[in-house]
């Protein structure tokens, strides 16, 4: 199976902080590591991302695929090319309260 690039996360609660790690495809979040490429600290201001341009290159020409995210976040560092997220898939609102309220009423003759 092919290796990916994925974030793991390490930071407290309320408090996320990542490590850009490669690990198999199939591997849990918290599972065994083959190598760590940097840290992703996203409640910094500003930002902080910093990985081994060298490393993630090197891995990718190994044939290790980024995640989605780490797409993005390699993308903005200039280590790949940038992606366009305007075309990228919108998280739904989680509460709906207008469609389901009507949905629920019962007419009584």
């Amino acid at each position: 199976m092919a290796p990916k690039i994925k974030l793991q996360r390490v930071g407290t609660s309320k408090q996320p902080k990542y490590r850009v790690v490669v690990q198999e495809a199939r591997q849990k979040l918290g599972g065994s590591v083959i190598e760590i490429l940097g840290i992703y600290h996203p409640r910094q201001t500003p930002t902080l991302f910093e990985v081994s341009k060298e490393k993630v290159l090197d891995w990718i020409k190994k044939g290790a695929q980024p995640t989605e995210k780490v797409r993005i976040l390699l993308g903005k560092a200039g280590i790949l090319s940038p992606v366009d997220t305007s075309n990228l898939p919108k998280r739904k609102p989680k509460k709906e309260a207008a469609p389901a309220a009507e949905a629920t009423t019962v007419k009584t003759a």
